[in-house]
């Protein structure tokens, strides 16, 4: 049943985007592609959200990763008024919208591997634990949200908060979770933003420890190549665990429009990585 949601929603969410009704807004990408990581050879997923685009009751609705087991379906009523969203259902976790790992965006496969770092309980749970079935509600404005999720089969609360700043030449974003369940544990990350030449400097520091994850840091550097070939270096290090740690290179090569062959490859836990995929971004 979540691979059929998935792919309903990744199909549906495609033809607002692709028609440009305006009665519908999206945020994402979605992709096809091939990697070495594990039983993920050949996968297709993204990271979106759309919504109705008007003032009053609506929906949104969503995804993150690829159909089979390594996925998060959001879909939730909604009640818009201006800049500010109210939803209820099982809506994105706030913490997953505020100082993301860029790692999602170079080689999704692997971050899906490791979402226990830089991502929501509410998300390392439904990818990594069976019958891990949230819901919630949320509170939205451009810059900040609140959630509060339950967890019925693990009795557990999830308090999420989010949001960022301009801060000069800098763009900073953070967010907390506290997680309520067997115990009470908390994730918290920290993330800059800084132009740097013709791109784009980034650095995220995370707390995981409601995951049962190491601490770590993520630094990543993306710019242009060409007019149509964007690259993009990352590393990301547990602090615990460094042998764990990988670093990456990544290239968006733009085809027409928003569509890109997106290549990346590196090392991580001592092996090697590679995939490539075809991307639409919405």
């Amino acid at each position: 049943m979540k691979r059929l949601a998935l792919l309903t929603l990744l199909l549906t969410g495609t033809a607002p985007a692709l028609h440009a009704e305006p009665w519908l807004t999206g945020d994402g990408w979605i992709a096809l592609g091939t990697s070495t990581v594990e039983d993920e050879d050949l996968w297709f997923g993204g990271d979106g959200t759309w919504r109705t685009n008007w003032d009053g009751l609506g929906l949104s609705f969503g995804a993150f990763g690829t159909l089979g087991r390594e996925h998060e379906t959001y879909a939730a009523l909604s009640y818009s008024l201006g800049s500010t969203r109210y939803e209820i259902g099982n809506p994105r976790p706030a913490y997953d919208q505020f100082a993301r790992p860029l790692l999602s965006d170079v080689m999704l496969t692997e971050a899906l591997q490791r979402t226990d770092t830089g991502y929501s309980r509410l998300t390392d749970g439904t990818i990594t634990q069976n019958n891990y079935l949230p819901a919630g509600a949320s509170y939205q404005r451009s810059d900040m949200a609140a959630s509060l999720h339950y967890v019925d089969d693990y009795n557990t609360a999830i308090l999420g908060l989010g949001g960022g700043w301009h801060m000069g030449d800098w763009r900073v974003e953070a967010a907390l979770e506290y997680v309520d369940g067997d115990s009470s544990d908390a994730n918290a990350k920290l993330q800059g933003r800084y132009m740097l030449g013709s791109g784009e400097m980034s650095g995220t520091l995370s707390y995981n420890e409601a995951n049962d994850a190491p601490a770590a840091m993520e630094l990543a550097y993306r710019h242009p190549l060409t007019n149509t070939i964007s690259m993009t270096e990352l590393v990301s290090v547990p602090f615990e665990e460094p042998e764990d740690g990988l670093a990456l290179v990544g290239a968006n090569i733009y085809l027409r429009g928003e569509t890109s062959l997106d290549v990346s490859g590196g090392y991580g836990a001592g092996d090697g990585l590679a995939s490539a995929a075809l991307r639409f971004e919405f």
